[in-house]
């Protein structure tokens, strides 16, 4: 039987698999064709994606905002913060994991989810969901290792600017005999130009990464209890395994998965596996970057207890800065949860580097998340048995 270090191994044969990319689906129709030899009946979900909404997606925000105090400027105030609102939308619905986001601003290009289905026996009461992203990041100067551990800073700065403008513009349409609001208008155009200069110098430079911890780990973990749960199958649960793509331009692949596939949210888990080769193995207790979203009660006391029975081996974190797979199904209303490993300064080895390779994964990590995880469910299952 493989194990998850030798789907590791498999998919780190590809130099990148960027979102879009001839690698990314080259992966993808190989990862179907050993689920389907373990039994599976599978589907390539294709669906369009954008190319970038880390950087190109902002970029056009903060464009916007500039029109707008362009607009506000000129006597035109009201369009501006109405201008501003609009932009807002999306932006807020991007990060919260529902309602619009920034699709309409970006180029896009086609990915793909690979689902494996067990076979029906008839008697399944339960259906447990295990995804991992196929797709990698590229790397930039936001990610630099020297810059990295800022990336936190970094975006409220991003964000506070849009809000200074925006502060600027409902100013200017409330006061507007006043000319001390233009002054915020400029210093908020200042700060949003030279973002914008940053974010498209981030977008069009650097290159596609091997991704091996970020997430050849948990696409590999994916596929290895795949095979496990295929050979050794649990009564009364149906389970399905999600390779995503697209995951690292806001959680793309997901969405399309969810937008085509129901579940009953009383009786279905979903358990995302992200980042799994380096520090700590460590359960989610939610996410989210402007709602929060608590995650799954149930999945979260499980992880709870047997991070208790492995003093130092596993851990727990409230949140993440950028948000994984299991956000979108615990914004819809389903238990979900995700499984990461943090160094011990909170940060993921080698994230959006170009160190991100095999050589630099902890293979005794990997293995133990391998058999963490085998439990974790059986466990979960038997406890709703």
């Amino acid at each position: 039987m493989n194990t998850a270090w030798t789907y590791l191994e498999k998919l780190t044969r590809y130099p990148h698999r960027a979102v879009g990319s001839r690698e990314e689906a080259a992966a993808a129709e190989e990862a179907a064709g050993w689920l389907r030899a373990m039994g599976y009946r599978v589907e390539v979900q294709r669906f369009r994606a954008p190319r970038d909404t880390l950087y190109i997606g902002p970029a056009v925000i903060m464009a916007g905002y500039l029109a707008a105090g362009a607009l506000s400027w000129w006597h035109q105030p009201y369009i501006g913060v109405l201008l501003a609102v609009v932009l807002l939308i999306p932006l807020v619905g991007e990060m919260s994991g529902k309602g619009l986001d920034l699709d309409a601003y970006t180029p896009k290009v086609t990915s793909q989810n690979v689902i494996a289905r067990a076979p029906g026996r008839g008697d399944e009461r339960l259906t447990v969901v295990v995804s991992g992203h196929l797709d990698t990041q590229h790397a930039t100067w936001l990610f630099h290792p020297r810059i990295s551990p800022h990336v936190q800073t970094y975006l409220n700065l991003a964000y506070g600017s849009l809000g200074v403008m925006f502060v600027g513009l409902v100013l200017r349409a409330a006061l507007p005999s006043a000319g001390w609001p233009r002054l915020l208008l400029a210093a908020g155009g200042v700060l949003l130009a030279l973002h914008i200069a940053f974010l498209l110098a981030c977008a069009f430079s650097g290159g596609y990464i091997n991704g091996a911890n970020d997430n050849t780990t948990g696409a590999a973990l994916t596929l290895a209890l795949a095979e496990h749960f295929a050979a050794n199958p649990l009564p009364g649960v149906r389970f399905h395994f999600v390779l995503t793509g697209a995951e690292e331009v806001g959680t793309r692949g997901m969405k399309a998965f969810l937008r085509q596939h129901r579940y009953d949210p009383a009786t279905t888990y979903f358990i995302n596996l992200d980042n799994l080769g380096g520090g700590t193995l460590t359960y989610l207790e939610g996410e989210g970057m402007t709602i929060y979203h608590r995650f799954g009660a149930d999945l979260v006391s499980l992880a709870r207890t047997m991070a208790a029975e492995r003093p130092g081996r596993v851990k727990a974190k409230p949140n993440l800065l950028l948000p994984t797979d299991a956000m979108i199904p615990a914004a819809q209303g389903y238990q979900a949860i995700s499984f990461l490993a943090f160094q011990g300064d909170g940060s993921l080895p080698n994230y959006h580097w170009y160190t991100d390779t095999i050589e630099n994964v902890d293979r005794e990590l990997v293995e133990f998340a391998e058999g963490f995880m085998k439990e974790y469910i059986r466990r979960l299952v038997a406890a709703r048995a």
